[in-house]
């Protein structure tokens, strides 16, 4: 099971090399950005690819722990 919030971004200090990398730890992978930009098109790609169909974007709800795997919406907030 892949979860959404496996892959963090951070930005890269200036003057590093202009090319995304990424660190592996475990089961953590956390990209580094060495521009905005980079990080910004990182960002929008991973829009795209997460509301690309609606099972897609079940999936993202499911694995932040939003919906249960039979679609019924989580309780947060206990009163």
């Amino acid at each position: 099971m892949t979860s959404a919030f496996k892959s963090q971004a951070t930005p890269v200090r200036p003057g590093k090399s202009s090319k995304t990398s990424k660190a592996v730890n475990g089961d953590k992978v956390t990209k580094h950005f060495s521009t905005h930009q980079e990080l910004l098109a990182d960002m929008e790609e991973f829009h795209k690819k997460t509301l690309s169909t609606p099972g897609a974007a079940r999936q993202f709800l499911i694995d932040a722990g939003l919906l249960t795997k039979s679609g019924k919406v989580r309780q947060l907030i206990r009163d």
